[in-house]
């Protein structure tokens, strides 16, 4: 049903502390996006890649309040899947995943993205895109 798994989002109050702090853990290798405004949702983001096509998403509100503030406490914000078809994607995981309302996430190029509330209560993003649509555009904005 979902595509394969991309990213966790991490909810972090300062994006460059945090930046300079995991570049320094994983090693001057590690690759990284440019930071992305993403305005439909009230962040800043910035993709880290933790191993080929996985990748760390750091997330940080650019308002007061802010629906990610909550999860600064724990860091863990949601998990990521790339899916080919939203739409279907949603009609095929069933009525008890809470659709979010979709946005064109600057973060992906300007694809449409999803969140899904599922039972438990946990965030999963669904991005329509491929894994080598979004490693050419990671390759493009790496820093």
């Amino acid at each position: 049903m979902l595509g394969p798994f991309h990213h966790i989002g991490c909810a972090v109050k300062d994006l460059d502390a945090s930046l300079q702090r995991y570049q320094a853990l994983l090693g001057a290798s590690a690759r990284r996006s440019r930071v992305f405004d993403v305005p439909s949702q009230a962040v800043r983001v910035c993709f880290v890649e933790i191993a080929p096509r996985s990748y760390l998403e750091l997330v940080a509100a650019t308002a007061s309040p802010s629906p990610i503030e909550r999860y600064c406490r724990t860091g863990f914000y949601h998990l990521c899947f790339l899916v080919g078809d939203l739409a279907a994607t949603l009609a095929a995981i069933g009525r008890e995943y809470r659709p979010l309302p979709a946005f064109e996430s600057e973060a992906f190029g300007g694809r449409r993205c999803q969140f899904v509330v599922t039972p438990e209560s946990h965030l999963l993003e669904l991005a329509e895109t491929t894994a080598e649509s979004f490693a050419s555009f990671f390759d493009a904005h790496v820093m």
